[in-house]
């Protein structure tokens, strides 16, 4: 296991996605794409793009480790569950806002965030089934971004492909 504060500013100059499981993953990845063309790299957010070749994966919730290892390096807050430990980053209280800020930690110039719906769409992931809305307590709120942005260095760097994180962060 290693520790991000290794990895700190490691990738300065380059870009990514971030991708989350929102409903607007498949289409926030078609916007980014002519953004990403000329060289990025994938941070995937929990399982939800498991189906990409990703670079690094993000989660929080330990019982998500056996089917995220051996995609990509695991980055955690479980120092029992990871390939890099997250101890230095705050914690968010959920996988998207911490792998943003792990991001911009990663010294990434670019950061376009895809699929982050804050669970305020017509269903919770871009795999559930229409009308699965369940929220989530303390995360299907706004406040839980501004609260990422403001523990962030350079918010700027960070672009949101769609929906309501514009509202935090810039848009495309």
């Amino acid at each position: 296991m290693i520790d991000l504060a290794a990895y700190q500013g490691r990738h300065r100059g380059e870009r990514c996605a971030v991708l989350g499981g929102g409903p607007s993953l498949i289409e926030d990845i078609k916007a980014v794409r002519p953004l990403m063309m000329q060289g990025g790299m994938k941070i995937g957010v929990n399982q939800h793009a498991l189906l990409l070749s990703l670079d690094y994966i993000v989660y929080q919730d330990r019982e998500l480790f056996p089917i995220l290892t051996g995609h990509a390096p695991v980055i955690s807050h479980h120092k029992d569950a990871c390939d890099i430990w997250s101890g230095i980053c705050p914690d968010f209280g959920f996988s998207g806002g911490t792998a943003v800020w792990i991001a911009e930690y990663l010294g990434f110039e670019e950061i376009y965030v895809c699929g982050c719906d804050n669970y305020m769409t017509n269903r919770r992931y871009w795999h559930s089934k229409l009308g699965d809305l369940r929220v989530e307590d303390g995360i299907s709120n706004i406040q839980a971004w501004v609260k990422v942005r403001d523990y962030m260095k350079e918010p700027e760097k960070v672009k949101v492909a769609s929906g309501c994180l514009t509202q935090v962060f810039k848009g495309l």
